[in-house]
């Protein structure tokens, strides 16, 4: 087995718990394959550890390790992007609703790692193109977000479903989520929170001049256009919260559902509704200091 590393060098601690990795894996006499620029910022010869441009690393490796936050995660994600090689996350962030493993379980979930002791959760991915450009497609695990830039004058945005006519969002965007991303922008912003291994889509407006316009979750299989309205002032895509791009009306953005999925890694302790009491602090009650 050979084990593939992304890892958000801006992370405290990360050193540290990187250096410790690897040398319990050279220890295990497991490969390992990083981007050139960890290995640099390491600056360390590893004999077991081999460099290569980062879009390279899922491909030559069985497993990869995603190590930092949430938005680590995605990096790692959209890196693997159709490969579909299988993901771990080790929590160095915050919240952390996709980094499922700490770093004080980090080698008790190697051990099962080595052993293939773990499941494969499938999450679904949106991809999106704009109608002038549609030779360049974005993909995202959690959403993909038209936003007004700077403006405070609101956006109008025609919503098709299904070459269907849905609705028009007067506001300042609207989000497209997946299941994944219910828990991230869209749950910020009042939408439902969606069990991940669910298929769905979730269109919640971005502070919608009417208080009839509500957060709705449609089918995984529609295909949506959001027509941006003409308007003074340029609109942003932003994709993950990681890819931006600079559009102006009256375009278009087409999403659907991608034509691939993301694995992540899962043991046998997971449950999404742990993870949910556990990160969201439900059901702790406030209690009197003595």
């Amino acid at each position: 087995m050979k084990i593939g590393i992304i890892a958000n060098i801006r992370k405290p601690q990360i050193k540290q718990t990187l250096k410790s990795l690897l040398d319990w894996l050279a220890d295990k006499q497991i490969d390992v394959v990083i981007s050139k620029q960890l290995h640099h910022y390491l600056q360390m010869d590893f004999n077991h550890v081999e460099a290569a441009d980062l879009n390279r690393v899922p491909e030559m490796s069985d497993v990869t390790i995603s190590m930092g936050g949430d938005g680590t995660m995605l990096t790692a994600a959209r890196v693997i992007g159709k490969a579909e090689k299988p993901l771990m996350g080790i929590n160095l962030g915050g919240l952390g609703f996709l980094t499922e493993t700490s770093v004080e379980d980090l080698f008790p979930k190697m051990e099962k790692i080595l052993k293939r002791d773990y499941t494969l959760e499938k999450r679904m991915v949106l991809s999106a193109h704009i109608s002038e450009h549609p030779e360049k497609h974005y993909y995202a695990m959690n959403d993909i977000v038209l936003n007004r830039m700077g403006s405070i004058r609101v956006i109008r945005i025609d919503v098709t479903i299904n070459n269907h006519y849905f609705n028009t969002y007067v506001s300042d965007g609207i989000i497209v989520s997946t299941p994944t991303g219910s828990t991230a922008y869209s749950l910020s912003a009042g939408g439902p929170i969606v069990v991940p291994s669910l298929e769905s889509i979730i269109l919640n407006p971005i502070c919608p001049h009417s208080l009839t316009n509500r957060p709705t979750v449609i089918p995984a299989s529609s295909q949506i256009k959001l027509q941006i309205q003409p308007n003074d002032s340029e609109v942003l895509l932003s994709v993950d919260g990681q890819e931006d791009v600079r559009i102006s009306s009256p375009y278009t953005v087409e999403i659907q559902k991608a034509d691939f999925n993301v694995h992540l890694v899962t043991f046998k302790d997971y449950c999404f509704f742990d993870l949910l009491r556990k990160k969201l602090q439900w059901g702790n009650l406030p209690r009197k200091q003595v």
